[in-house]
């Protein structure tokens, strides 16, 4: 039975096919060609039989001799291929079968007949009416014979083109095919080469598939292989990338998340945001400083470079900060899709120690106000920022009984009171500072002493309250020793500021005996002087 989707039968039928359309497509070219190259040879004769009576004729016009034009003009219409003839001159016109031409409506062709010695010069025109039925007719026998005989050529050369074709080279191929189709790609099978082919086209056909069989079993086996390394490695990365501690994101151009991690959704819902698919422009609803943040992770994207900065998170409505060092680089596909990998390092807790450790520096840790380091920084930027303030260093008199008679708790309890007292009878703007032992500093917005005195004699009336210890029924009491400096009248160096008010300061205790109301004095004008000079 044929199988007419076979390579065979499709094969043979398409040599058929086109051995007919090129038959017949030659033979109509050769049909024409034959036609019109007869019809130029009917032109080209008869301008040659011009050309032999051409002489006559211009002889004939020259002497206006009707009997040389008879002759010329008889001389044309002879031949087959000439059905009439004239010519005509001022003086001789000469015409034969004219007028059966013009009942047929054949156009004339025109020679110009020249002056037999002065070329130049034109005597007269002679009108040639081709036999267009006779050339025709010529024509077609002539091109009709031709293409009979290319037919009957072409069917030959076909026929023994399409067996030659079939038995050399449709066959074995058939077979080759049919083999390699029962052939399992990853396997060891292999095509036979076909009888009398093994150095031929097809012989070295098999052998390249066979060649090629080598390699796709050799790549099947290495992608075997891969597959399984890439399916273990995709297992781990994923576990890795999923449980890892760092939030990660994989988003897009216009901010849509394309991948993210568990830390990440635990990130977003411990700030309250939920999970979603985008969190805008660079996640930008994340931190509660958005223009900041982008405007720096866009700067160094400019620069080609990753981007990294700690940025604090928006709040979920605790107290407590959330704070994250982001690390974010742009991604480039080699479809020129523009993506951003941000990772989020939760840095909340280091922060925090940070704070605590700032304010352990700054602050005392007993009484919570500055202590002398946090004190003298706070002094140094008012003076960078040349504010007016007195700076007012307060003695406790009194103290070190109470630590001699009741113990250091006691001690402690009355500075943690004193610290309170401060803070509470100082004015917003005012700043307390235990500036070490039973000693304390008054950071006063403060430029003349009459601003001083009513804040120190209110902190006075606070901190000379009685104390009861160890349920004694005596009270105790202590008092203050104050020395005040005015920055920058007194000095616009620190330590010179401090040194002034200490002296103060002292003059005030040494007369705490004779004068106990008198527990306030200003750095004097000698001091003063001797600092500036």
């Amino acid at each position: 039975m044929i199988n007419v989707q076979g390579l065979g039968f499709r094969f043979s039928l398409f040599l058929v096919v086109a051995a007919m359309l090129v038959v017949l497509t030659t033979a109509e070219f050769f049909y024409r060609a034959t036609y019109e190259n007869e019809i130029n040879e009917a032109n080209n004769d008869i301008e040659e039989l011009y050309q032999t009576v051409g002489a006559t004729a211009s002889i004939a016009a020259f002497l206006e001799d009707e009997d040389l034009a008879k002759e010329a003009i008889n001389g044309l219409v002879k031949t087959k291929k000439i059905l009439a003839a004239s010519i005509k001159s001022e003086a001789l016109y000469y015409q034969a079968n004219v007028t059966e031409a013009i009942n047929k409506n054949t156009e004339p062709r025109i020679f110009v007949v020249r002056h037999p010695f002065m070329p130049e010069e034109s005597l007269a025109e002679v009108k040639v009416y081709p036999n267009f039925e006779y050339i025709t007719r010529q024509a077609n026998k002539i091109s009709t014979d031709n293409s009979y005989s290319l037919y009957v050529e072409a069917l030959v050369v076909g026929i023994v083109a399409l067996f030659i074709t079939y038995y050399i080279i449709i066959s074995p191929m058939l077979r080759v095919g049919r083999s390699l189709n029962k052939i399992t790609p990853g396997t060891k099978e292999r095509i036979d080469i076909p009888d009398y082919h093994a150095q031929s086209e097809i012989g070295a056909l098999v052998q390249d598939t066979n060649e090629l069989l080598n390699k796709v079993e050799e790549q099947f086996t290495q992608e075997r292989q891969l597959r399984e390394e890439i399916q273990f490695l995709e297992k781990r990365f994923r576990m890795l990338f999923e449980n890892a501690k760092t939030a990660t994101v994989l988003m897009a151009e216009n901010g849509i998340i394309e991948l993210r991690n568990n830390a990440f959704n635990d990130l977003v819902e411990k700030i309250g945001l939920g999970v979603k698919q985008g969190y805008g422009e660079l996640l930008d609803e994340l931190f509660e400083t958005p223009d900041a943040m982008k405007s720096a992770l866009k700067e160094a994207f400019a620069r080609n470079e990753f981007a990294t900065g700690e940025y604090k998170l928006k709040s979920s409505g605790h107290d407590s900060a959330n704070w994250v060092q982001l690390i974010a680089s742009p991604l480039l596909t080699e479809d020129g899709e523009r993506y951003y990998q941000l990772a989020l390092n939760d840095i909340s807790s280091r922060r925090q120690e940070l704070q605590k450790l700032a304010l352990q520096a700054d602050f005392d840790a007993l009484t919570g106000i500055y202590n002398r380091n946090g004190g003298e920084k706070l002094i140094t930027k008012l003076m960078k920022k040349d504010h007016q303030f007195a700076l007012t260093l307060i003695d406790l008199n009194g103290f070190k009984a109470v630590n001699d008679i009741y113990g250091h708790d006691a001690g402690d309890e009355v500075l943690i009171f004193v610290a309170e007292q401060l803070k509470e009878k100082i004015r917003k703007n005012d700043v307390a500072i235990r500036w070490g032992g039973d000693e304390f500093v008054l950071l006063l917005q403060a430029d003349d002493e009459e601003s001083v005195k009513r804040v120190i004699e209110k902190v006075n009336q606070g901190v000379k309250q009685p104390f009861y210890f160890n349920n004694d029924t005596k009270p105790t009491v202590v008092s203050m020793s104050v020395g005040v400096a005015f920055y920058p009248q007194t000095s616009r160096n620190l330590h010179a500021l401090i040194k002034s008010a200490d002296i103060a300061m002292y003059k005030a205790k040494q007369n705490k005996i004779a004068a106990p109301d008198d527990y306030l004095f200003f750095a004097a004008p000698e001091v003063i002087d001797a600092e500036r000079n």
